[in-house]
């Protein structure tokens, strides 16, 4: 049985601006020791035709490129994530042998994750009247009691079980989320899945858990056991 394991290892973070990618980048080679290999993560392998920085850093050498669809399990140093949104994040902290991870942010905001990891913000963009970033979508903090709830499951179930079918697993954590929906709190999806990915919980189901905020969030009552 798997329970949470915390991060053992540095992290960091910085906003997609040519800027932000190149602090990233500096800040993992930093943690970078000799006999290390530094492993750059990409949610698709078609970015390395469309990004010119990507395109330059995928042609060295010494760089082990990685893609969400390829699977990454295994990495030899640290890591240079680029664009994982709030799903995505436990899928590379599921990897052994990581000794730093810098992460590139996109489309989510990544601030719980950021929080709960201790992430270092190595480059955090201030828009001006030239360059504009898309806003992102701002979901209510977590509140204490269900970070706490969120806390219940983590010490409760087997984090390498399934909560996306019929299990105990599942069963434990739909308990919990209907319970805080019926006392009125709200179940931020993304952030939770953050939370989730920053607590030892693998591959799919911090993205399980905010697909289950979000069923019931929506008055979906999902079926458990008695």
């Amino acid at each position: 049985m798997r329970s949470e394991c915390p991060v053992d290892y540095p992290c960091a973070i910085a906003d997609h601006s040519k800027e932000g990618c190149k602090a990233a980048l500096t800040w993992v080679v930093g943690h970078l020791e000799q006999g290390q290999t530094l492993t750059l993560w990409i949610p698709q392998k078609q970015m390395l035709r469309s990004n010119q920085f990507l395109v330059c850093l995928s042609k060295e050498p010494a760089i082990n490129v990685v893609t969400l669809r390829g699977g990454f399990y295994c990495a030899d140093g640290p890591v240079l994530a680029m664009y994982p949104n709030s799903n995505e994040i436990a899928w590379i902290m599921g990897a052994n042998g990581i000794t730093a991870l810098a992460v590139v942010q996109w489309s989510d905001d990544l601030d719980t994750w950021v929080k709960e990891v201790g992430a270092k913000v190595v480059h955090s963009f201030k828009p001006d009247k030239t360059r504009r970033f898309p806003f992102f979508e701002k979901e209510p903090e977590l509140d204490p009691e269900v970070i706490k709830r969120l806390e219940d499951i983590t010490v409760t179930i087997n984090l390498n079980n399934s909560i996306a079918s019929a299990s105990f697993e599942k069963d434990i954590t739909v308990r919990q989320l209907l319970q805080l929906h019926d006392t009125g709190y709200e179940l931020p999806p993304k952030r939770m899945a953050q939370w989730a990915a920053a607590h030892g919980w693998l591959y799919d189901n911090p993205k399980e858990l905010a697909n289950w905020a979000r069923k019931i969030s929506s008055g979906i009552r999902p079926r458990i056991s008695q």
